[in-house]
């Protein structure tokens, strides 16, 4: 891949297959499709196609050139942690796999799903407060420490990130979405609370790799060099791609998450409204009128 800077064309059209990987996600993909076969009222197919497309934005982080120029360029690097981080998991959670699980198992499985969603370290790890904590930590770590320099070296670390980014994206991103029943699904505050928190923690990540002046990181010098890229151009892009990257995401979900929270009440007004035009004492089916 050496030689020229790649395009987004390049990127997304060079492939590499991990048998493991890709099993692992088509067998998945498979699961769903049966478990929407299985249920009798039917299942939204927008939850379908986000499933599917969560599944996707894995295989195109992990499966195409991105993967590979990940290695060369910071930039790449950082949209590649964007993608497993913020929008595989987003995407995943809209399609809202456990509650498919639920409607399409038998009652002996049902009972184990609804075991494991109710069992305290599965609640704890989904309190919004305790997944965006971690979620911000594995960022700002991730990005500005000295893990960064051992995932250029390691392979075997860098693939443990990768799984890190996507399995505390899910646990922050499940509960925010809400599409899954859960036992204590937080409000909308808590909501707002937990994506706010994550979002300045990319803010504070783009604005260092956007303002330092030098190169943060001497691995990318000479593979920028290789591929006639300015490397500490290079790397004000990767802030810039944490920094509005992030951003939009998180400005997306939140109109997303006010807009819920808005019809939600709207729709409480209603009721009550409808519950105090009835006269006293009187129960809905008892009102005609003429």
């Amino acid at each position: 891949m050496m030689g020229t800077a790649p395009s987004v064309a390049r990127m997304l059209g060079e492939w590499t297959l991990d048998p493991a990987l890709a099993g692992a996600l088509a067998a998945t993909a498979l699961l769903y499709l049966i478990g929407m076969r299985r249920v009798r009222r039917g299942w939204a197919a927008v939850r379908c196609a986000s499933f599917l497309a969560g599944l996707a934005t894995i295989a195109v982080a992990l499966l195409s050139g991105i993967d590979g120029y990940a290695d060369s360029l910071l930039s790449v690097h950082m949209a590649q942690h964007m993608l497993l981080l913020m929008v595989a998991p987003v995407l995943l959670a809209a399609g809202a796999p456990a509650r498919l699980a639920l409607a399409a198992s038998p009652r002996g499985p049902r009972r184990a799903i609804a075991a494991v969603l109710h069992h305290r370290v599965v609640r704890l790890v989904l309190a919004p407060g305790i997944a965006a904590l971690a979620v911000s930590a594995l960022i700002l770590a991730g990005d500005l420490t000295g893990l960064m320099a051992l995932t250029l070296r390691d392979r075997t670390v860098h693939e443990l990130e990768h799984a890190a980014f996507l399995v505390a994206g899910l646990a922050l991103f499940v509960p925010l979405v809400a599409a899954d029943p859960l036992p204590r699904p937080p409000g909308a505050l808590a909501r707002l609370a937990a994506l706010t928190a994550v979002m300045t923690a990319m803010v504070l990540v783009g604005a260092v790799l956007t303002f330092q002046g030098s190169v943060r990181y001497p691995h990318y010098l000479a593979a920028a060099r290789a591929l006639h890229v300015s490397a500490l151009g290079d790397q004000q892009l990767a802030g810039v791609v944490m920094w509005f990257g992030g951003g939009l995401v998180g400005a997306a979900l939140t109109v997303a998450l006010v807009a819920r929270a808005l019809i939600a009440e709207e729709r409480r007004q209603r009721r009550r409204e409808r519950h105090t035009a009835l006269p006293h004492g009187a129960a809905p089916g008892e009102v005609s009128v003429r």
